[in-house]
């Protein structure tokens, strides 16, 4: 059995949560790998149906279970797993889960289904994961988006040549970046463009900001 939190083939990863949410998912075949080297995995509400015909192991189920029918329940409860009922109206299902993280005291957490919905709930999930103070990181069939936290020095795999784009949630300040073609050395962003469209030179790429929040945008090839 390999060890959670440790490498498996080209992935290296820090220890982190894995959530499902019901929106579109990639391909099992990228989501199976990242959910046995999770520390714990996560279905929101309808998601376990999906999650358990592709065989892949969950550990809890969080949402007013609306979504989700009495014979996968049953069968969920079976194998062990935790249901998390929670009926409040005014967040959803993906709120509930990175609330549930927070109070667990779980920092980093991976998501796929946050993405592809329509924009008003793309955006939700988005404002959800920056507002939670966490280190979230979710994933789309063709791109990847990740809230990052003031303090932490970063060094994001990249494809040379390829675009990412960066976006301050309102402000950032102390923003240190390099391995890029626009580089910056302690400045500040502004919410706007100015972070748009920056094209990487190295496979990694070195970021670091002292104050704010701010959120990273990459295009998977």
């Amino acid at each position: 059995m390999v060890e959670k939190g440790k490498p498996i083939g080209d992935i290296v990863e820090e220890a982190y949560t894995l959530i499902l949410a019901n929106g579109p998912w990639p391909s099992i075949a990228l989501i199976q790998p990242r959910c046995e080297q999770a520390v714990h995995v996560i279905a929101c509400d309808g998601a376990l149906d999906r999650a358990l015909e592709a065989d892949l192991a969950v550990n809890t189920v969080i949402g007013d279970m609306d979504s989700i029918s009495d014979r996968t329940l049953m069968q969920f409860l079976k194998r062990g797993g935790e249901v998390v009922e929670n009926n409040n109206q005014d967040s959803n299902d993906f709120s509930k889960a990175v609330t549930y993280c927070a109070e667990k005291g779980y920092k980093r957490l991976v998501v796929f289904g946050g993405l592809g919905h329509d924009l008003g709930h793309e955006w939700g999930n988005i404002l959800t994961s920056v507002a939670s103070q966490l280190e979230i990181e979710m994933i789309h069939e063709k791109k990847r988006i990740q809230t990052l936290l003031k303090g932490k020095k970063y060094s994001i795999e990249m494809v040379p040549g390829s675009e990412f784009s960066l976006f301050a949630i309102p402000f950032c300040d102390g923003l240190h970046l390099t391995g890029c073609a626009y580089e910056l050395h302690q400045q500040r962003l502004e919410m706007g463009s100015q972070g748009v469209h920056n094209i990487a030179k190295n496979n990694r790429i070195q970021l670091s900001f002292e104050k704010g929040a701010l959120v990273i945008i990459k295009s998977l090839l």
